[in-house]
């Protein structure tokens, strides 16, 4: 079960989710382009095509993928997956309004994607946005799923929000028989790390040791996750990116962590005129600016069999992947 109190907040921002979610669109991007490289029959029995060296089966990889000329992928030659034999069925959990969505069925032609939300506001608006009979969503808890059987299960900046990642990931391996594969991008710990320095250095000059921390700083670290997925997956991975975004104030920055609910602020903290004026001077004096930096972890599981299901991505390379997100994107 997803904290109340996230659930409320993505409730109340998901008609401006969009507009405000700079970070998540680029790590849907990178987590499709992710998902590819895994899909891809890798060298040596790795699971990540990393160039012609193949990678360790538990180990991290950063920037191995690179972007590629357009073009799409899992192309069906116009024919729907069931006219061509058994659909390649995708698991969504926390498909929020649909952003990632949009680019799986982009990339994925011919398969069926079924987006779960808890969010009921979100899911409306995911419903309202999306009209393709290859897609259905529902509002349901992602962590309760337990029942189903999927190819590849793939969420964009929710796994963060789960309760309890080590149960998560052994629920979705139970839906991922005979070789499955998940992957998900997951918010780190550094996120908005100018920020929670320059509440710190505003607290210390008003003599407060213990000053107020972002919410963020409590996700999972790389070496957390690592732990969880290795746990249950007899193959894993977890690779970091980082993205940046500027902002004219810091009530700008505040707004948008409203709307994307990526937990900038400490817990039920109020900011008063006064506080914002001191946290932007600090903030300022630190960073040159109000700039933000999201940390974010690409990871993946894949269940006893093989690089998730060989049969449904033979003779498709990675690079489409990575094409067909940018042009969702755009």
């Amino acid at each position: 079960m997803v904290d109340p109190d996230v659930l409320r907040r993505f409730s109340a921002g998901a008609v401006r989710y969009d507009a405000h979610a700079h970070a998540q669109r680029l790590s849907a991007v990178d987590l499709l382009a992710y998902t590819g490289a895994s899909m891809r029959p890798a060298l040596n029995g790795g699971i990540v095509d990393t160039g012609g060296e193949p990678a360790p089966e538990r180990g991290q990889v950063t920037n191995s993928i690179e972007p590629a000329p357009k073009r799409g992928i899992f192309d069906t030659g116009g024919e729907p997956a069931p006219n061509r034999g058994r659909a390649f069925k995708i698991l969504e959990p926390g498909c929020g309004t649909g952003l990632y969505t949009r680019m799986l069925l982009d990339a994925f032609r011919g398969a069926s994607v079924f987006g779960v939300d808890i969010s009921e506001a979100m899911v409306r608006v995911a419903k309202r946005r999306i009209d393709d009979p290859r897609v259905r969503f529902a509002v349901a808890d992602a962590e309760e799923i337990a029942t189903g059987s999927f190819d590849l299960v793939t969420s964009n900046a929710a796994f963060q929000w789960f309760l309890s990642l080590p149960r998560t990931l052994a629920r979705m391996a139970s839906l991922l028989p005979g070789g499955g594969l998940l992957t998900f991008s997951f918010f780190g710990p550094e996120t908005y790390a100018e920020l929670d320095a320059a509440l710190r250095a505003s607290a210390l000059r008003r003599g407060a040791h213990d000053g107020a921390r972002v919410a963020a700083a409590a996700f999972h670290s790389r070496e957390e996750i690592s732990d969880a997925l290795s746990a249950v997956f007899p193959r894993w991975d977890v690779a970091e990116r980082r993205y940046h975004q500027e902002f004219p104030t810091l009530a700008d920055l505040l707004r948008s962590i409203r709307y994307t609910g990526t937990r900038g602020g400490a817990p039920g903290e109020a900011w008063s005129p006064g506080k914002l004026a001191r946290v932007e001077d600090a903030y300022r004096e630190r960073s040159g600016g109000i700039k933000a930096t999201y940390q974010v972890f690409l990871c993946r599981g894949v269940t006893g069999g093989g690089q998730g299901r060989p049969g449904a991505a033979a003779g498709r390379d990675a690079p489409g992947f990575v094409a067909a997100a940018r042009g969702a994107e755009r």
